[in-house]
């Protein structure tokens, strides 16, 4: 699993480093991103390049988002 942990970085620095993330990753591997908000255009770039992403707020500024290329991600809904 890759660990980006954005919560203290400004747009767009996170979305480049998700994007980028997704650029190099492989079959089953996820990336578990922790960001302050839902970001919302990353989820376009995503499912527009073929990948999945599920997303869910533990608090009001912590968001945990789970993104894949073929994996299941349902083993992280909480």
């Amino acid at each position: 699993m890759i660990l980006l942990d954005t919560r203290e970085l400004d747009h767009p620095v996170p979305l480049e480093m998700a994007v980028d993330a997704f650029k190099n990753l492989k079959s089953g591997e996820v990336i578990h991103m922790i960001h302050r908000r839902e970001p919302t255009p990353l989820f376009e770039i995503i499912a527009k390049n073929g990948g999945k992403y599920l997303s869910y707020a533990e608090s009001e500024n912590v968001w945990h988002i789970y993104i894949t290329r073929d994996g299941d991600l349902e083993v992280y809904r909480v």
